[in-house]
């Protein structure tokens, strides 16, 4: 594949990773999750587009035609994380691992340090 169709998976990873971001900002970042009973994480909506844009985006630039797959087994966690109930199979350790490294950069990245 050429450089441009590799920047266009990497738009639409970068859309739909915005998307994710205001939903883990929403449920973690304000604190909203059905699971989570802590105080929000951070409440910076910018930090959480941020960071979810560019990872989406680096995973439609090396993944491609995945970046679909990869978005919708993303959101198919979060859906169950809230749910509370069982996947049904169709999200694997690595979809779990891309939401879990955005949810650590954005808290690596916005934590003050002393």
């Amino acid at each position: 594949m050429n450089i441009l169709d590799r920047l266009s998976y990497a738009l639409i990873g970068m859309v739909f990773g915005a998307m994710i971001g205001l939903v883990c900002w929403w449920l973690y970042g304000l604190a909203y999750s059905l699971n989570f009973s802590g105080p929000g994480m951070d409440p910076i909506l910018r930090h959480w587009l941020t960071y979810a844009c560019g990872a989406y985006a680096a995973v439609g630039f090396f993944f491609q035609a995945s970046v679909g797959d990869i978005v919708g087994d993303t959101l198919n966690a979060i859906f169950y994380s809230e749910a509370n109930s069982t996947s049904d199979g169709k999200t694997s350790s690595f979809f779990s691992l891309i939401f879990l490294v955005i949810i650590i950069a954005a808290i690596w990245f916005t934590v003050p340090r002393a």
